[in-house]
């Protein structure tokens, strides 16, 4: 059976990826690039908790009837606790309010505890001192020695009710000594319920909390502040280093891995390439998204086109491992006919594989959340140009530099007189 000719057709691989890379070029030319997300430019955050559960899609629906439809949403806590994030609010100055992060570091001791309630020591109309005890051995219900002494009427924190088979019995404290006593021990039991309801003289702010409350009842802002930009130019400065960096190594690595055959660095080079090729088109096509249907260019982003390098370079290596083997297997035969085996060789699993991430990613696409979309279009496109580049560019610019094609076309000369000379 008669092999497919890749190779042959070589130059038709590297019209289109030429085609594409200045369509790419051009559209990224034409402002803006490509649409920053909230994360590249400064914005505001919000954390607020409902009193009754909300579904994340009619929240976005609500925000987008307002004219945010960039604000993205995610819970933080099932359905009654979201964090969203919008472009930068028109608020009057001291509307914006922070909450010091949660300790994620298990303190050393007893954990603090948070109380429930507030009430008064001793039954109601009476006197006298009431006594807090501690537990004895590890049975609430069961009173040991005492802790402390205070007057009738002192007040003190609820922190949590336990039923006993005689009586309830509380847990409290009481001018920071903890103990326990009898529910009948105290009165004026007052639940601490989280303050809700709308800002009032806030700006877009107050807007917002209205709508908010009318269409999902009481909720509580825990968080209002400013958001400054994730990304500066120092870190996509430092991005570009990184880049540039890792480009290096990926090359020395694949220069000493493939130093059983002859002139490795091309190989090397070869992937580089690949890989810039496919992260300019991918680029291009979010700016053509990004002019014509606002896609935004946000985080998300940034790790599905780290992840679409790293599948580049994957296949770029897969390809020229089978070329190596190929090398070693036929030394006496032209590299083009080894390169062409391997990549017949090769086709079926990268298309296999391809396909199967392709399929996640296009279901996920369509069921899952706008707060991916990015990462998941990032790797659609990623995904199938990398595909593409892994049979038509990589391997093929190896043929092309060890056949003078490079040569060939900087001196302008037919390839018969590049022969004769």
């Amino acid at each position: 059976m008669k092999q497919i000719d890749l190779v042959g057709i070589r130059s038709r691989f590297f019209l289109i990826s030429g085609l594409a890379i200045v369509a790419s070029l051009v559209l990224l030319a034409i402002p803006p690039a490509l649409r920053p997300g909230i994360e590249f430019t400064s914005g505001t955050t919000m954390l607020v908790q409902f009193e009754q559960s909300v579904r994340q899609e009619d929240l976005r629906s609500v925000l987008t009837d307002l004219g945010h439809a960039e604000a993205r949403i995610q819970s933080t806590s099932g359905s009654v606790e979201y964090l969203i994030r919008m472009r930068e609010l028109e608020v009057p100055p001291g509307s914006f309010m922070e909450v010091t992060p949660e300790q994620t570091v298990t303190p050393i001791g007893p954990s603090p505890v948070e109380p429930i309630a507030t009430l008064k020591l001793g039954a109601t109309d009476g006197s006298g001192e009431v006594a807090l005890r501690r537990p004895s051995g590890d049975d609430p219900c069961t009173f040991g020695d005492v802790v402390g002494r205070f007057p009738y009427g002192t007040a003190g924190e609820l922190i949590a009710p336990i039923q006993c088979a005689d009586s309830p019995v509380y847990r409290v404290i009481v001018d920071g000594v903890s103990g326990y006593i009898r529910s009948e021990d105290a009165h004026d039991v007052v639940d601490i319920v989280p303050e809700f309801g709308v800002t009032e003289n806030a700006g877009e702010r107050t807007v917002i909390e209205q709508r908010l409350s009318d269409e999902f009842g009481p909720f509580r802002v825990k968080e209002f502040a400013s958001v400054s930009p994730t990304v500066s130019s120092v870190a996509v400065r430092n991005a570009g280093i990184a880049v540039v960096v890792a480009s290096i190594f990926i090359m020395g690595y694949m220069a000493f891995a493939f130093a059983s055959v002859p002139q490795p660095f091309r190989y090397a080079a070869c992937a580089i390439f690949a890989l810039a090729h496919d992260v300019i088109i991918t680029l291009g096509v979010f700016s053509l998204l990004g002019k014509f249907f606002n896609i935004e260019v946000n985080l998300m982003f940034v790790t599905g086109l780290l992840t679409v390098i790293g599948f580049s370079v994957h296949d770029s290596i897969v390809v020229f491992d089978r070329i190596r083997e190929n090398v070693r297997a036929y030394p006496a035969a032209a590299l083009k006919e080894n390169v062409n085996s391997a990549l017949v060789q090769t086709m079926a699993r990268s298309f296999n594989t391809s396909l199967t991430l392709l399929l996640t990613a296009a279901a996920m696409l369509v069921l899952g959340g706008a707060t991916i979309q990015s990462f998941l279009l990032v790797i659609v496109v990623g995904v199938m140009v990398g595909t593409y580049s892994s049979v038509a560019i990589a391997a093929q610019l190896l043929v092309s530099w060890d056949e003078g094609d490079f040569r060939r076309l900087l001196r302008r000369q037919p390839p018969e007189a590049a022969k004769a000379s």
